[in-house]
């Protein structure tokens, strides 16, 4: 993208880089292996700014297309492929407030291109629309599989005409391209960032009217439990009225989990104890690893969760490392040793077993998480059963289920003693860890 005082919309440069029942059900619990653990091909991004004219707002939406989630079809020795892309916005009533559609093609493509985890296709499209809050959908359909995707989200578009020195949303960036006096950017549109060499560049846009020829910008990293993990001070020299800003900020400390980046414009040469904020914005990100499923958002928490299949000592020696660089270290030898496609980016069992995890929590959780259930560990270790036998109303009995596995001639019987839905394992828990899995 040239990157120009006046320049009005973000252009962008385009990389091909519970009711009531008695007796049996059958396949009652949801198979994980069922679910998409795969990492995901369709991306999505809203950017609040300031529209062209005064007082006017626009949202621009970024969508991102991994090659990967496309099918390609051979056209000679090249590769082409095409999908549809729908952008609805509605507001908060359900009521479309604007809709665009088309097809987006993508010709001429190399094979190991076509096949590469790192190539992709960004579009943008720009909607002016009043401040508020908005449902954003984007739906993609593939021309040749016939596979849809979806993504929805909630964005908020700001007034930008309240204050005399606002920032728009921020655009987290994959690389800033220089080429003499021209600058180009490349949007990062994924929420992980962990494959983004540091440091990370951050694009957003300032609007001064306060006609300030400097500003200090403090940028702060605060991670899920509200510590800030890192903080740096940048000075920038502006223009009058609308300006484009890229700085820099270095995430080479930071480890797997889920962050908040804060942005405060400050005066310059104006003591700290005296000077107030002028403006202020906030987003999200991850950082994810390559070859680490997008739900493990905790290291340290991801390290407990496979107490179920480690043998003994793999476990401890991933809590006694010293550093965190060597407890993540240890964390993918542990993985990397159950690869069964050890030459490949992807590790189809470290997906799969991570999934489960999530599976469990999300329908075993009451006052302990779902994978720390007797219910979540059966899940974990065996996957989900052939057959579900559920008794919730019997007379003469506390609530109870059956889970049967026919491959591996085994059942397990779980009762609710407290009539809270804790249902408990029957069998001794020590013997259902000792018995072979294929983890």
């Amino acid at each position: 993208m040239k990157v120009h005082r006046s320049v009005r919309t973000l252009w962008f440069v385009t990389l091909t880089t519970t009711f009531l029942f008695t007796g049996r059900l059958v396949a009652q619990v949801e198979s994980a292996e069922s679910q998409s653990v795969g990492p995901p091909a369709l991306f999505v991004d809203g950017i609040s700014v300031a529209g062209a004219k005064q007082g006017e707002s626009r949202l621009d939406v970024f969508v991102q297309m991994n090659y990967e989630g496309l099918s390609f079809v051979k056209n000679a020795d090249r590769y082409d492929a095409a999908y549809e892309v729908t952008i609805t916005i509605l507001d908060s009533t359900g009521s479309i407030v604007s809709e665009k559609n088309w097809v987006e093609e993508v010709k001429n493509v190399a094979f190991d291109q076509s096949v590469s985890p790192s190539t992709f296709s960004i579009v943008q499209r720009v909607f002016p629309i009043s401040p508020g809050g908005y449902r954003l959908i984007v739906t993609t359909h593939d021309n040749e599989s016939k596979v849809t995707r979806k993504v929805e989200r909630q964005v908020s578009v700001h007034d930008y005409s309240k204050h005399p020195f606002m920032l728009s949303d921020i655009l987290l960036l994959n690389r800033v391209l220089q080429k003499g006096e021209r600058r180009s950017i490349v949007p990062h549109v994924s929420y992980n960032i962990g494959n983004i060499p540091s440091p990370l560049h951050l694009f957003f846009e300032a609007y001064n009217t306060l006609k300030l020829d400097s500003v200090r910008y403090v940028q702060s990293v605060i991670d899920a439990k509200g510590d800030t993990v890192l903080q740096q001070d940048t000075v920038v020299s502006l223009g009058p009225g609308r300006d484009d800003q890229i700085i820099r900020l270095n995430t080479s400390q930071l480890f797997i989990g889920d962050f908040r980046l804060l942005i405060r414009a400050f005066r310059v040469g104006v003591p700290d104890s005296a000077n107030r904020l002028l403006a202020g914005v906030t987003r999200g990100f991850g950082v994810r690893w390559g070859g680490i499923p997008r739900t493990v958002k905790d290291l340290d928490l991801a390290i407990e969760q496979i107490r179920y299949i480690a043998k003994e000592g793999e476990l401890s020696l991933m809590m006694e490392a010293k550093t965190p660089e060597e407890k993540q270290e240890k964390f993918l030898e542990f993985w990397k040793r159950r690869d069964p496609n050890p030459n490949t980016p992807r590790n189809e069992k470290m997906e799969l077993y991570y999934a489960r995890v999530d599976y469990a929590n999300r329908h075993f959780s009451h006052y302990r998480e779902g994978w720390r259930t007797d219910m979540g560990m059966v899940y974990i270790i065996f996957g989900p059963p052939n057959d579900v036998e559920r008794h919730p109303f019997e007379v003469d009995s506390k609530p109870y289920e059956v889970w049967r596995y026919y491959d591996l001639n085994q059942e397990f019987y779980f009762v609710d003693e407290s009539g809270f839905s804790d249902y408990r394992l029957l069998n001794p828990l020590y013997d259902i860890r000792k018995r072979p899995t294929d983890w």
